[in-house]
């Protein structure tokens, strides 16, 4: 056999393996999304959830709707092999009809913690095979993480720091502990107001404790600002209007994944919020 017939062959065959090697991946969380365009993987995607909206090309990808209200015909239309979420998507027997018929359904860790987005880098490229490509990105991410904890635990006084999850005028919650607030809130370096105050998770506050609590600065998400509809009305809350942030105008404003994520730009929000605690010095 001719040698330029054999390279054809063995080309073909590599070709073969590749394809029967993709998956038709739907992805359930925007941090998984942003995982798999980093990998480069991006064209095993066939569809994602409404969370996934970076990076911009994201958008352009058919759209399931809401994590936590999927349909299980809507996600089979699509023929998946993987389907990856975060431990909200659901409702539960949604996937398991997904599971129940074949599909692969793979949930990514959402602990509280500076580990998470480096674990799910390395958890999604062992799915896809990915896994030198998954260690370059993990290593990455954790050593902005790194740099950026050094940094903010040389801020001296400590800041203190208030996460505002603000769902509506009505829906006003301070975070504390068990949240992605806190984790990078003690990272940069600050003291987290919400954790000190004894809040767990997203909890209701009275004006009179976040008053006396006196936090420097506040933080929200562009979802909260736009419940609001500005950023002096944030100042204008109950409580808040009587901290040294509400008389500084001290607020940063975060789009809501990039914060709250634990995802792959999570070393990237820890970085900014240290650089706006070290300008209020």
């Amino acid at each position: 056999m001719k040698l330029r017939t054999l390279v054809a062959l063995f080309a073909a065959a590599l070709l073969f393996a590749s394809q029967a090697a993709a998956e038709r991946i739907i992805s359930l969380a925007g941090e998984v999304t942003e995982i798999v365009y980093a990998l480069d993987a991006q064209d095993q995607l066939v569809a994602v959830d409404a969370t996934s909206v970076f990076p911009a090309e994201a958008n352009g990808l058919p759209n399931v709707g809401f994590y936590g209200r999927l349909s299980a015909e809507a996600l089979m239309a699509f023929e998946p092999t993987l389907v990856i979420a975060n431990n909200q998507a659901g409702p539960p027997e949604v996937l398991a009809q997904l599971e129940a018929a074949g599909v692969r359904v793979v949930h990514v860790g959402d602990e509280p913690s500076l580990e998470t987005p480096a674990a799910n880098v390395r958890l999604v490229a062992e799915l896809l095979g990915a896994q030198a490509k998954g260690e370059e990105v993990a290593e990455a991410l954790d050593a902005k993480l790194a740099a950026a904890a050094a940094r903010g635990a040389e801020l001296d006084p400590k800041p203190r720091v208030l996460f505002l999850y603000l769902g509506a005028r009505s829906m006003q919650f301070a975070g504390g502990t068990g949240t992605a607030s806190n984790v990078l809130i003690e990272a940069a370096g600050a003291i987290d107001v919400g954790a000190e105050l004894g809040f767990t998770g997203y909890a209701p506050f009275t004006p009179e404790a976040i008053a006396a609590a006196a936090p420097d600065a506040l933080i929200v998400t562009e979802r909260g600002i736009a419940a609001l509809g500005s950023e002096d009305a944030v100042f204008e809350i109950p409580g808040i209007s009587d901290t040294p942030a509400a008389a500084g105008k001290h607020l940063i404003v975060f789009e809501d994944l990039y914060f709250l994520g634990l995802g792959l730009r999570t070393g990237d929000a820890l970085t900014e919020l240290v650089d706006y605690l070290y300008s209020l010095q």
